[in-house]
């Protein structure tokens, strides 16, 4: 939906003349510039039994002069030259010596706390003390924190004064320190007040573009205009000089002596008054409160402080006797408290103008002064009961009730369970998926050891517990699947739930002994990841979460380190950027295959990924996940050992590309190396408990390197940076040699088996790989792991029997003592997804899983409940063909399309390692799109079935190009040209379909993955310096040698629309013409055809290409079935 529809909702530009009854003064128009109005502070009476033992007090600054300077000089100085024009009437004229008087007694003291914001706190100090003589007359502690602003510590003076001034025996301390600023007073560096994190920019930006232009409309004043200026159109920019004058005019109310300037406020209309309070109340309202357009940002931003408020409680309580902790802020602070909280008048489900207004009033919740206090109470037996108050009057909360008989009261049990779900990450992320509904929800935390989460209800809630933050978002991912039929994956992190969440009747739990679970290649952070900005990386770590992820390969930013590192190695910033790769290619430089691909890097390149690892880590930490880190294994630049005098192995080339030297682990350089790049990787990420290397991957020369010796250095450099930390290491072909592993101690090393489903190593006496071990890793550490995916190929693929038969195999076998994990290794990500569902869900089953039985519960929760028996059918025959690679097919990813691949008269897989073999019938892949289309009239409006309509049909297409083709190979055989020329026109016909079909899925087009690596850039030549990566990348990957001879090209091929219908069909195309031609003219060979200078001729492009409306895939996939299968 529009932001700027959504905000203009429901009449908002139109001025209310009824809306000024919101007010029961001109003051309260002042929003929360209101001064603290005069009240008696209210309490309902305390039940029998219970004594006050402890006060929690937030409380906003007082009354302040105005923070912006500017608005007096820039108000008169208009309203001047208006005069000098003409334009001013009298009372216009009048109004220059008003705010003149105005600018003048602020001058000096903008931002700082008025005398009237002093008697504010004493007078509410004051009351406080007298509402709990218990606390505040005798010896109880009392702590006073305060934000570093002076207006605060201000405050904070003036209410601790008056304690101290009735009871001088008062055991108060005060603090005002910058370490307290990240809880007391929030981290506001973000845009437009919110804080930078993942998830909330681009919202954000949107939001603000739509609003300006909104308080524009609403703050032009014209009625009083007309008052102040003879032609109010003649006044540039009359909504920011009306605006101005409102600033000053509703700031009066907050100094002393200022009485003739009340006139200001005066000035404006009812109507005009309410709509710059309309302006100003939802400007706030968005950015502090509204949950539906920022997911909750706001809101979320006051964790911490509530989380601080929760412990110091129960400290406090668990002290025993009498205390009270007071804390002074701000009113940004005190508003997304109240939102987090669930407090009645801060609901954020509101995104017009006019329901949020209707809804939310500023002035009523955080006015100068303005307060939130809890007093608890304790009976004899223990029970605690707390009574909450905003601005000294009884508060209630959503979703919870009052104790029974004792309104304004509630069990601190209640509460607490309330505000620890409200505080924990799973919240953030159901806000994420469904804005407002972590309301609806109970997550808890528990300290038990074993891993295990369950679904359950309290409060009327489904309530989702777990022993950690990943499993407790396990948990709800499980009860999103299976209890409310929606399913969350690539492409759709945002649902709507049910009206009414199903409530489980009989707790569901589920545990598991495997703790660690890994996820990430090397491969997939540029396969797939290369691009990737903040929102992007938010939506990802949302999906590790909720698929019980802990141990991600985090490498984002490992150039800076690198470059960092040899520059502090007396390298020049040119020759470090040279060693460093090109985004797309990052991958193969730090696994020791290549230097300086794709680059060079420019000095803003490595700032904004220092500040986007950091975001990322700190997303991933807030679960509680342990990011994998790359540690340092002895790679150095190829030329160290002439350049820094290194004793260096495996020197060469790696399809054509230099690769980056070994620097052998005896010179004694190397614990110099790997202590300065420790340090530059903990000055960007932190210590970390896990570090990732491989050493000799792929090729790596091992000569004359003592392997058990190398393993143990590289250890103790490890344990430099962090004693307990833990290697992490592929097992993949050889590696790792068991010689290293001898020299590793127990514990200090975990091996991903990286293809457990295709080729295990772990011990798999069955096992197909050249590479399987007797004793698999021997004593160390292991984790079972599906790969699935290669060079981030699109096609439908998967090993469901191995997958499942491997892992329950595994478990029952001696090395099950030695298995602590399991692992998603794939080299691209966003495919397939119910194989990444089904080995996810794994070490939640220990019974095993019923293959027929899981699919229909996978369809069912796929499609939001509403699966069809053709749905199911297709499925079924799905998982018995393509979903089935045998055992000892080692074929690596899916079975590649022809479209795709180079052409020739002997075309059968498209990249150089595919290993295709084939394992299914393609009719039967037709077969199933014809019925799995049946679903649509029923669930053609759920977007998952949408993306698996295109995702199939693209398959079955490409399966009915490869039948085209040996008709066209066969005709050419045969030598019979009217054969190959329809054949062949069939062929590029279903070329055609299949680009068309693909354009209305963004998840298939070319086009999003050209405009994320145009995002990267800053200027037109890294803009083009990152699509250019983007390019190669998935077609000739490196220039004509790695390309041609090295076999590179069309390794990361994809079959998207964009390049099938621009590349791969002008490539068939080019050949068809040539076959026809080597026909007609009887020749046994067609002409040769330079494909790499095709290839090249589209990586140079700068095209774009057009996707069509997503709405019309169901139809265009039907019409290309009926038309093509």
């Amino acid at each position: 939906m529009k932001l700027r529809n959504i905000i203009l909702g429901l009449g908002a530009l139109t001025a209310l003349s009824a809306g000024a009854a919101v007010f029961d003064t001109p003051e309260q128009s002042a929003g929360i510039y209101y001064a603290y109005p005069a009240v008696a502070d209210s309490l309902p009476p305390v039940p029998a039994g219970y004594e006050p033992v402890y006060v929690s007090h937030y409380g906003r600054h007082g009354s302040r002069w105005v923070i912006k300077e500017s608005i007096y000089p820039d108000a008169v100085n208009e309203l001047r030259a208006q005069k000098i024009k003409g334009n001013l009437t009298p009372l216009g004229d009048s109004v220059i010596a008003s705010l003149e008087r105005a600018g003048a007694h602020a001058r000096g003291h903008f931002g700082e706390l008025t005398p009237l914001g002093q008697r504010q706190h004493v007078a509410i100090a004051s009351r406080l003390a007298d509402r709990f003589p218990s606390i505040f007359g005798g010896k109880a502690p009392v702590t006073a924190c305060s934000s570093t602003t002076p207006r605060c510590i201000v405050s904070m003076g003036a209410f601790t004064g008056e304690l101290l001034r009735r009871n001088p025996s008062l055991n108060l301390t005060t603090r005002s320190t910058p370490g307290e600023m990240a809880v007391i007073a929030l981290d506001n560096k973000g845009e437009h007040g919110l804080p930078a994190r993942l998830g909330t920019r681009e919202r954000m930006r949107s939001l603000t573009g739509a609003y300006y232009h909104l308080r524009d409309s609403l703050t032009r004043s014209e009625a009083t205009a007309s008052r102040l200026f003879r032609d109010p159109s003649k006044v540039e920019d009359l909504p920011e000089l009306m605006r101005n004058i409102y600033d000053a005019a509703i700031d009066i109310q907050d100094c002393d002596g200022l009485e003739r300037e009340q006139m200001l406020l005066a000035l404006f209309t009812p109507e005009d008054l309410y709509d710059h309070w309309q302006s100003f109340n939802y400007r706030m309202y968005m950015q502090n409160v509204c949950t539906a357009m920022s997911a909750g940002a706001g809101p979320r931003s006051a964790a911490p402080l509530l989380e601080r408020l929760l412990d110091d409680a129960d400290r406090a309580l668990a002290a025993g006797g009498e205390s009270a902790d007071l804390r002074f802020g701000h009113d940004t602070v005190l508003i997304r408290l109240l939102a987090l909280m669930g407090a009645e008048g801060s609901e954020g489900s509101a995104t017009a103008l006019a329901d949020a207004n209707a809804a939310w009033k500023s002035q009523d919740v955080s006015p100068m002064g303005a307060n939130l206090q809890m007093a608890f109470f304790r009976n004899g037996d223990g029970d605690v009961i707390v009574a909450p108050r905003l601005n000294e009057q009884p508060l209630a909360f959503r979703g919870v009730d009052y104790l029974p008989g004792a309104p304004g009261f509630y069990r601190w049990a209640d509460l607490s369970r309330l505000w620890r779900s409200a505080i924990h990450p799973a919240s953030a992320l159901i806000d994420r998926v469904s804005p407002g509904a972590s309301e609806r929800f109970i997550f808890e935390q528990t300290d038990t050891p074993d891993d295990f989460f369950e679904i359950s209800a309290a409060m009327g809630r489904p309530l989702i517990r777990g022993n950690n933050a990943v499993n407790v978002a396990a948990g709800l991912n499980w009860y999103l699947k299976y209890f409310a039929d929606t399913h969350l994956t690539w492409g759709n992190m945002t649902a709507t739930l049910p009206a009414e969440l199903p409530l489980v009747k009989t707790p569901v739990r589920h545990t598991t002994d495997l703790s660690r679970r890994y996820y990430l290649n090397y491969c997939t952070h540029s396969y797939s990841m290369a691009f990737w900005d903040r929102d992007r990386w938010q939506q990802e770590i949302d999906w590790m979460a909720l698929h019980g992820i802990n141990m991600p390969l985090a490498i984002t930013g490992t150039d800076v380190v690198w470059r960092n590192t040899l520059l502090r190695l007396g390298y020049t910033p040119e020759e470090a950027d040279a060693f460093v790769a090109g985004p797309a290619f990052q991958a193969w430089w730090l696994m020791n295959n290549l230097e300086g691909w794709g680059g060079p890097n420019g000095d803003k390149w490595y700032e904004e990924r220092a500040a986007l690892q950091r975001d990322i880590l700190a997303a991933m930490r807030a679960w509680g996940m342990e990011p994998v880190l790359p540690g340092y294994s002895g790679m150095v630049p190829h030329d160290a050992d002439t350049r820094l005098g290194m004793e260096v192995s495996g020197k060469g080339l790696w399809n054509g590309f230099v690769r980056p030297a070994f620097l052998k682990t005896t010179d004694p350089q190397f614990d110099l190396i790997a202590d300065i790049y420790y340090d530059e990787l903990t000055r960007l990420c932190g210590p970390a408990k896990y570090y990732s290397m491989d050493p000799f991957h792929e090729g790596g020369s091992t000569e004359g390197v003592d392997l058990a010796g190398a393993g143990s250095i590289i250890t103790r450099a490890m344990k430099r940076a962090n004693p307990e930390a833990v290697w992490v290491i592929q097992g993949w072909n050889e590696n790792p040699r068991e010689e290293l592993l001898r020299g590793i101690g127990k514990g200090d090393v975990v091996v991903l088996d990286l293809a457990s489903e295709i080729k295990p190593n772990w011990g798999d006496p069955d096992s197909p790989s050249l590479t399987k071990r007797a004793d698999g890793y021997g004593e160390h550490d292991w984790m079972y792991c599906m790969l699935l995916n290669f060079g981030g190929n699109v096609g439908l693929h998967g090993r469901f029997d191995n997958v499942t038969g491997g892992f329950y195999k595994a478990r029952g076998s001696k090395y099950n003592s030695t298995l602590t994990g399991v692992g998603l290794t794939p080299e691209g990500v966003e495919n397939n997804p119910m194989m990444y569902e089904l080995f996810s869900e794994l070490m939640w089953r220990p019974e095993g899983v019923d293959k027929r039985q899981w699919l229909r519960s996978y369809a069912k929760a796929r499609y939001g409940g509403q699966s069809t028996s053709d749905v199911d059918k297709a499925w079924d025959r799905l998982a018995a063909t393509i979903y089935n690679c045998p055992w000892g097919n080692m074929q690596q990813g899916t079975t590649e399309s022809v479209f795709c691949a180079r052409p020739s008269r002997e075309v059968w897989q498209v990249s150089s390692w595919s290993r295709m073999a084939p394992y299914y019938n393609p009719e039967d892949v037709i077969a199933a799109a014809r019925t799995f289309a049946k679903g649509a009239g029923k669930l053609g409006g759920n977007s998952n079935y949408v993306y698996d309509l295109v995702d199939i049909t693209r398959q079955a297409l490409a399966e009915k190009g490869r039948l085209t083709y040996r008709e066209m190979t066969d005709a050419i055989a045969k030598g019979d040209s009217k054969r190959f020329d329809k054949a062949s026109a069939r062929f590029l016909s279903l070329i055609d379909a299949q680009d068309e079909l693909l354009s209305t899925h963004p998840a298939f087009s070319v086009q999003p993955w050209l405009e994320s690596a145009r995002r990267m850039g800053h200027d037109d030549a890294t803009r083009d310096q990152m699509e250019s990566n983007a390019r190669h990348l998935i077609t000739t990957w490196g220039p004509r040698e790695a390309s041609e001879e090295g076999g590179l090209r069309d390794y990361a091929h994809r079959e998207w629309h964009g390049l099938l219908g621009d590349l791969y069909r002008t490539r068939w195309a080019t050949w068809i013409e040539a076959e026809k031609a080597a026909l007609e003219q009887g020749k046994a060979e067609a002409e040769p055809i330079d494909f790499y200078a095709i290839d090249e001729r589209w990586v140079k492009d700068r095209g774009d290409y057009e996707l069509r409306p997503q709405s019309e895939a169901i139809a265009t996939a039907l019409r290309v079935i009926k038309e093509n299968l």
